[in-house]
């Protein structure tokens, strides 16, 4: 251990061993407090990484942050138990001797480092706290390895709608902090995960053949070497999770040192680290990447779960790209359903996937299926007309069953030729997908006749804007969507209990802020049905969120669905008190669709 970072591990034992007594700082010194905090992370990272960093590091401010309960972390505290073999009185020499190993102590100075930075992020204004953050994410950037393995074909990249919704929970949140600029060793295979993954994948995914194939995947897994079962989450520019197995067969062939055939985990995760200690971490202890500590469980599953979809859906385009039996074909489950779209003459919506802004849908129908792909009539005008070999495209269409009741179908596919075959259409064949995604529908739907909406508003609040003060309607801002209005441009093309589909001309004004950039903002409504003779109007208050855009050019057209968040009965015609839609969607509209009995 180099004696400069001896403070750091001496604080640690004084405070453990109640030598020495944490304090809190007054609210005054606070902002003092969190300068020293960043200092010492800064020192211990210079000293990990170079031999002449200078004099040893002022570790005064760990009592300040830390106390005897989390000044070591709980992996220390039990690795010295067994060492000492449950006898306090031998512990901390135990201690002593489990930091004697290298590993081990990066292990501790990156988690006081972490500590450091989190206490850091406390002890700031408020004001300060996102930029703070903003500014660790820049350094992580400044690492040259944190952006390599942005283009390793095997890296999961996350974007921030995962690590978004998530942080939402204090736990997370205060782990995340304590966690940018690090690297944690995630498992892959245990219980938990594998419990959360098959939920989602059995909601997720209407054949059986998805849940089957997953479970076969995972059971093999935990019967594999460790390596099989641990993913890398990196926190840098962007939250990346990669899986060991992966690293380890890509990185062997310019690296010959791994090509033992018995790498261990923490000999891959070493290989790692000393990857992101590169020289120009090294120049700059800022951008120098520490190990990180567990996450939350919740976080584990969920970040779990997306690494077996992957490999799960991966699994299942290599099994139906098999030449070696093309005799047969798609899995019963698959074909069923195309069979199905093909006999009711389903329309087929697509979406190219070149151009994240461009929310045209392009529909078709069933030409001709066979064992190896699907030929599809696409109307002139159509941009799938347009698409070359291998452009990825996204379908989804509805089939309808015994019951009459509507299934509705997501798939992912590729095309493989595109014929100009008359002049009104072409002829576009495409790769069977490999799977099919159920999308559920839940709600009775109503396909809404003008004369039963009396009023429909819809208004954008600000970015950071006051949703408290919306519960009275003189505070919303002025609506830039109304119905009816003179033009009949917009229409409710229908409505249910969870949400509502707005049909919007392309010469409405409304039309051009439905669109990519402005899909997570939500929005106020207020809406007003009027019944049968004798049945009240219903008027209600709506928080709602955008969850697709559907673009029909030839149209001239917009179809924009929308789910209810919030709700709540408008009293007064100016006052509503606004309360989270569940699962159910809203009980007053399918009431209000039940008792004028013209539900489907």
């Amino acid at each position: 251990m180099k004696d400069a970072l001896v403070p750091v591990v001496r604080t640690g034992l004084d405070l453990h061993f109640g030598r020495l007594v944490s304090r809190t700082p007054d609210t005054e010194e606070e902002p003092l407090f969190a300068d020293a905090a960043l200092t010492l992370a800064r020192r211990i990272g210079e000293h990990l990484l170079r031999h002449d960093a200078g004099a040893a590091v002022d570790a005064g401010v760990m009592r300040y942050a830390l106390g005897r309960d989390d000044v070591l972390p709980a992996w220390l505290v039990n690795r010295g138990l067994v060492a000492s073999e449950n006898d306090r009185a031998s512990l901390e020499p135990a201690l002593l001797g489990v930091l004697d190993n290298e590993f081990n102590q990066r292990r501790y100075f990156d988690y006081v480092a972490g500590e450091m930075l989190y206490h850091r992020w406390r002890w700031l204004p408020e004001t300060q706290r996102k930029p703070a953050l903003a500014d660790r994410v820049g350094d992580a950037r400044d690492n040259p390895f944190c952006i390599e393995i942005n283009t390793f074909d095997y890296v999961l990249k996350f974007n921030g709608e995962v690590l978004g919704k998530a942080l939402a929970d204090r736990d997370v949140l205060h782990w995340y902090v304590r966690s940018i600029g690090s690297v944690v060793l995630l498992p892959l295979v245990t219980k938990p995960v594998f419990e959360f993954t098959a939920r989602l994948v059995e909601a997720k995914y209407k054949t059986p053949f998805i849940l089957t194939l997953f479970k076969s995947l995972f059971t093999k897994a935990g019967q594999l070497p460790p390596v099989d079962r641990y993913g890398v989450l990196v926190l840098g520019d962007i939250l990346k999770l990669l899986g060991l197995r992966d690293y380890h067969n890509a990185a062997r062939q310019d690296h010959p040192e791994l090509c033992s055939g018995n790498v261990g985990v923490l000999e891959l995760l070493r290989h790692i680290l000393d990857r992101f200690d590169n020289p120009t971490a090294r120049m700059s202890c800022d951008a120098r990447f520490r190990l990180g500590g567990d996450p939350p469980q919740s976080l584990i599953n969920r970040l779990a779960a997306l690494y077996w979809l992957r490999r799960t859906l991966d699994a299942a385009k290599a099994i139906q790209g098999k030449k070696a039996a093309p005799a047969r074909g798609m899995r019963v489950e698959e074909r069923t359903v195309l069979e199905a779209a093909f006999k009711q003459k389903s329309i087929l919506y697509f979406r190219l996937f070149d151009d994240p802004n461009d929310s045209a849908i392009n529909p078709c129908h069933i030409k001709a299926l066979d064992k190896a792909s699907m030929v599809v009539q696409s109307p002139r005008g159509n941009r799938l007309n347009e698409a070359g070999p291998g452009q990825e495209v996204h379908g989804y269409f509805s089939i309808t069953g015994a019951n009459r009741k509507s299934t509705y179908l997501d798939f992912r596919s590729n095309v493989l030729a595109v014929e100009d075959a008359e002049p009104s259409y072409c002829l576009v064949e495409l790769t069977l997908p490999a799977a099919f995604e159920l999308t559920r529908r839940s709600h009775k739907r109503l396909p809404l006749d003008p004369s039963q909406l009396a009023a429909f508003e819809m208004a954008a609040p600000p970015p950071g804007a006051d949703w408290t003060a919306f519960s009275n309607l003189e505070k919303w801002p002025a609506p830039f969507c109304i119905i009816p209005d003179s033009a009949s441009h917009c229409h409710i093309k229908d409505l249910s209990a969870g949400g509502l589909m707005l049909e919007i001309h392309q010469d409405a004004p409304a039309h051009e802020y439905f669109n990519e950039r402005n899909k997570d903002y939500p929005l106020l409504a207020s809406m007003h049905l009027v019944g049968r003779t004798g049945i009240a109007d219903l008027k209600l208050g709506l928080r709602l969120d955008i969850k697709r855009i559907r673009d029909f050019p030839p149209l001239r057209k917009k179809y924009v669905g929308f789910q209810f968040v919030e709700a709540g009965e408008i009293r007064h015609d100016r006052l509503v008190r606004f309360a989270p839609v569940g699962k159910d969607g809203i009980f007053l509209i399918d009431d209000w669709i039940f008792r004028n009995s013209i539900g489907r």
